[in-house]
């Protein structure tokens, strides 16, 4: 009897045991959860429940154990978000907001706070258009809401700040292939060390090919089958990033050529050769210098340059001259340099003072006919912007910090606009943050918005006012359990001139861009995550929108997105993971229907340092679809059906 009483009493110290380290396991668990700090809202380190505006992240882990491959794939995770396709191009919806044939203007995008929105068209696009494959991000970040007190124009929905590797997040050789439907082939190939030359050096090559699907699209007229081969893709890129104390050496560079099957601009509908080729390459030097004293300084220098070749294929006028050739290039080269400074010499004061300039000497537009030869568009514009901000965060008392901030913008030759920020922080616990926010942004109209005029589709328009935001918005953080977490955010968003695409009366097939629309937007969004110690992790988001014109719905606009996934380990050497999203139907020139997709990818890792992944996308093989931009005579367009990948990777 003495013996089982000993038993019991070890068995129930056992038990105690398993059950500290299970509660160890949860606080790092909620660690990973809501005590990360973030660089996006502030443009430096700060806790994710302090920072002033709500914060979605989303990590390295998650995204290589769902098998993504772009940005795009990390983005479209993250609550609020909603990505479509033109078979062209990809675009970032946001809070309800995502017009056919925009390209994410009113989204900033940053790589490790880097401006990637380019210089002519203001664009950062997130899927193969972009210069990183989603291997290389360390987290996305994602701050809802206005961020032009910080970062300047463009910044009207949010900002999107992508974390990258260093060469210590994933030391040694990493060698990635894949096989997948509609002829995709592609290698990536990426390196890092945390003690090269007393630094520490991440670099990655990524190329891809596929041959493309085989569309149906009845508006062209074609027998079916007529455009295979038409949809094809290739894709290349390159990062390397180099860390030496507080020195930092950046560059990353992509090149894409899409083939075009869905007949743009009046182009010949399956005839080959309407094809885009995209470029974009930047390089930047920062220094981010550790306190001294009460001071703290940042510098960045930065050079870039992105292109744009289009070729177009129309029907010829002559039996001579069957086909006819039209070229559309864009061109620009861009100099940034941005400066800040951090001093926290007042007590529970923290202020934050920056300079921020873009000068760009050459946006080139031309659009000309190959034979005969006839110019239709040559424009070379320059562009000057210049930035000056301030931000205070002041802690009033432990559990409340009200941060201020105030940035002044000039663009070029237009009227300097101001965009303030006020965000009060309420910490009850201290797993728990319930934060109150106003701001206010601005988008200044684009060089192509501007200045782009073919005297045959589109006409120039100088004159054109910025856009203007205003948003009030309640954001409320807390765990529910150590290893449960729930997010909420409301908000109302009133914008005004905002510039929209519009025909001309009396000018039959000439548009040009005008400030037209009032737009009001009003939301919610909830978020639940769970990440437990035995390796199981689910997310699930909801958001509710209604987006309005003048009191009608905007196009391309869903009120409501569900989307969620599940990490699950199967056995020690397998998991499965699944990914899901549903969005409410969408107005355009016709109604889309509502969309649902599943994802799903078996994972092997029981040979060592190997991984072997089975990807299937779209598993039910459902035909979705996005509304077409006004370009094409389609008034839809279809995504990718069910395709298979075999992903394998080896770590040496």
């Amino acid at each position: 009897m003495r013996h089982a009483i000993w038993l019991l009493r070890l068995g129930s110290l056992a038990l105690l045991a398993d059950a500290a380290h299970a509660a160890a396991d949860d606080e790092a668990a909620l660690e990973s959860l809501l005590r990360q700090e973030v660089l996006g809202p502030s443009r430096f380190a700060q806790s994710l429940l302090d920072a002033p505006a709500a914060v979605s992240v989303f990590g390295r882990q998650e995204a290589a154990q769902l098998g993504h491959v772009t940005v795009a794939d990390m983005l479209e995770r993250l609550p609020g978000i909603y990505l479509s396709s033109t078979r062209q191009y990809s675009s970032v919806g946001v809070r309800g907001f995502n017009r056919p044939g925009d390209y994410n203007a009113r989204l900033l995008v940053a790589i490790d706070g880097f401006r990637v929105n380019d210089a002519l068209y203001d664009q950062a696009l997130p899927e193969f258009e972009f210069p990183l494959v989603a291997d290389w991000v360390k987290r996305v970040e994602l701050v809802h809401g206005p961020g032009s007190s910080v970062y300047g124009g463009n910044a009207l929905f949010g900002v999107v700040n992508l974390v990258t590797l260093d060469g210590a997040d994933a030391p040694g050789w990493t060698l990635k292939g894949s096989l997948g439907s509609f002829g995709e082939r592609r290698a990536m190939l990426q390196y890092g060390s945390a003690e090269l030359g007393g630094g520490d050096l991440f670099v990655g090559l990524n190329l891809q090919h596929a041959r493309g699907e085989t569309l149906e699209l009845p508006e062209l007229g074609l027998p079916a089958g007529s455009l295979g081969g038409l949809d094809g893709l290739s894709y290349s890129s390159a990062f390397l990033k180099y860390r030496l104390g507080a020195w930092r050496v950046s560059a990353a560079s992509m090149v894409r050529s899409k083939s075009i099957a869905v007949a743009p601009y009046g182009t010949l509908p399956g005839a080959p050769g309407t094809d885009y080729r995209d470029q974009y390459l930047y390089g930047e030097i920062a220094y981010d210098g550790a306190w001294m004293s009460d001071w703290r300084r940042s510098l960045r220098l930065s050079l870039a340059r992105s292109g744009f070749h289009g070729r177009y294929v129309y029907a010829g006028e002559t039996d001579d001259a069957p086909l006819l050739i039209n070229r559309d290039e864009a061109v620009a080269r861009w100099l940034g340099l941005e400066a800040r400074t951090q001093w926290r010499g007042w007590l529970n004061h923290e202020l934050a003072l920056g300079v921020d300039a873009r000068l760009l000497r050459h946006g080139v537009q031309r659009n000309f006919d190959e034979q005969p030869y006839r110019l239709l568009l040559d424009s070379d514009e320059p562009l000057r912007s210049l930035g000056l901000f301030a931000q205070d965060s002041w802690h009033l008392s432990e559990q409340w910090q009200l941060t201020t901030g105030l940035r002044l913008d000039r663009v070029q030759d237009r009227t300097a606009q101001w965009s303030p920020r006020l965000a009060l922080v309420y910490r009850p616990r201290q797993d728990e943050s319930i934060k109150l926010m106003a701001g206010r942004a601005f988008r200044p109209a684009n060089l192509a918005e501007r200045f782009y005029a073919d005297d045959v589709s589109q006409l120039a328009h100088p004159g054109l006012a910025p856009e203007k935001l205003g948003t009030l918005e309640l954001a409320w953080e807390r765990a529910l359990k150590p290893d449960l977490a729930f997010s909420l955010n409301a908000y109302v968003t009133r914008m005004r001139d905002m510039i929209e695409f519009v025909p001309l009366q009396g000018d039959e097939g000439l548009s040009r861009y005008e400030n037209l629309s009032r737009v009001r937007t009003q939301g919610l969004d909830l978020g639940l995550e769970q990440r437990r110690a035995s390796g199981w992790q689910w997310r699930a988001n909801l958001s509710l929108a209604d987006a309005r014109n003048r009191g009608e719905r905007l196009s391309n606009s869903p009120r409501w997105l569900f989307k969620g996934h599940l990490i699950a380990p199967l056995r020690p050497d397998w998991t499965l993971a699944t990914e899901w999203l549903a969005m409410d139907k969408r107005l355009g020139r016709s109604e889309v229907p509502a969309l649902y997709s599943l994802n799903a990818v078996l994972r092997y890792t029981g040979w060592r340092g190997q991984d072997l992944a089975l990807r299937v996308l779209n598993a039910t093989d459902r035909a979705n679809y996005d509304p077409a931009p006004p370009d094409t005579l389609s008034t839809r367009l279809p995504r990718p059906r069910r395709s298979l990948h075999l992903d394998w990777q080896i770590r040496f």
